[in-house]
């Protein structure tokens, strides 16, 4: 099975395909960052409209208080990804594919490869997303790269990826078969310590289009915000039942989008769902129980947007602008209360 090397990365991906000049291309404003972390796995989802200008690079900063962990044995798996690639060769038919993110060994990547993507940085940890793609294994290079100069305040260290132009044939200096990267998820395990309120923030650099060439006044930022969530809760007697309500919150501000479940009981027996709340766009509910004395809020919330940490983040990031911004999800109990 032949073996090949990409300058694509960022856990990301690659293919093998014949790319066909696409037609132009007008925006570069849809790129979001998720980031989730359970324990000591970080997942990071990275995704844009399949209209925007191709990728040339993103950067990935980890945030100020993180603790980096990178003595992983060369060839330790450190979690899965999952991508999804637009060939414009296929009528811009967009392929899936996936793989496992892992350590890579010393000297597996080309010098002039590294050099290119890393502009001289030594690396903290270079690792390979490594895909099986129309039977020929492909290995693409990520590289964890201390943080230095106006962005260190941004955070210790980012992960940092390089992708080739999908706009050049070979007959124009390109190389055949690179798609445009349209999404993709990867999870690192073992090397950034859980966050309990900061930001990721991903900066990146779209190609002119229909050409090789960088266009860095393109560059935006996408950040993603992590911070722990609360429901509070309180009972107020109402007849044979009660009237429950409290507010949810994230990162001590109020909280909209969630999933309120109020769970109850009737003197000693165990809780039992009663129903759903709705909940205000400002992390309020309140909910009617026919029956109980004692009431528990149970709370799922989907990642969603913020435009608080763009504020935070902008005068960390200058003139770049910030778009997209967004919050983990979480899940989270009350107290068990009686009412009063």
């Amino acid at each position: 099975m032949k073996k090949r090397l990409w300058t694509i990365a960022v856990g990301l991906t690659a293919v093998a395909a014949i790319v066909a000049v696409p037609s132009a291309l007008a925006a570069f404003t849809t790129s979001k960052l998720e980031v989730r972390q359970v324990g000591s796995t970080t997942t990071f989802k990275l995704t844009q409209s399949t209209s925007d200008d191709a990728l040339a690079s993103v950067r990935i900063f980890v945030p100020t208080g993180t603790t980096l962990s990178t003595t992983q044995a060369p060839g330790t798996v450190l979690g899965k990804a999952t991508g999804l690639l637009k060939l414009f060769a296929l009528a811009g038919a967009e392929v899936p594919v996936e793989g496992n993110v892992v350590v890579a060994p010393p000297g597996q990547i080309p010098a002039a490869s590294q050099q290119a993507c890393t502009q001289g940085v030594a690396p903290l940890a270079t690792w390979l997303l490594v895909v099986s793609i129309a039977g020929n294994s492909v290995s693409v290079p990520i590289y964890l790269l201390p943080t230095a100069g106006p962005l260190a305040a941004l955070g210790p260290a980012y992960v940092a990826a390089c992708f080739s132009s999908p706009y050049l044939t070979p007959a124009q200096g390109g190389t055949a078969g690179q798609p445009q990267l349209v999404n993709a998820e990867f999870a690192i395990q073992g090397v950034f310590s859980p966050v309990t309120d900061g930001a990721f923030v991903a900066i990146l650099t779209p190609y002119t289009v229909g050409t090789g060439a960088i266009n860095t006044a393109g560059t935006v930022a996408a950040p993603s915000r992590i911070a722990a969530g609360a429901v509070s809760i309180k009972a107020k007697r109402a007849g044979l039942g009660a009237i429950v309500s409290g507010a949810v919150t994230q990162g001590g501000q109020p909280r909209g989008g969630a999933v309120v479940t109020i769970w109850g009981a009737k003197g000693k027996a165990a809780l039992k769902p009663l129903g759903k709340a709705k909940i205000s766009p400002a992390g309020a509910y309140t909910f009617r129980a026919k029956s109980g004395n004692s009431f528990q809020a149970r709370v799922v919330a989907a990642a969603g947007s913020t435009a608080s940490v763009c504020a935070q983040v902008q005068p960390l990031i200058g003139a770049t602008p910030c778009v997209n911004p967004t919050v983990n999800g979480f899940v989270a109990k009350s107290k068990v209360v009686r009412k009063k």
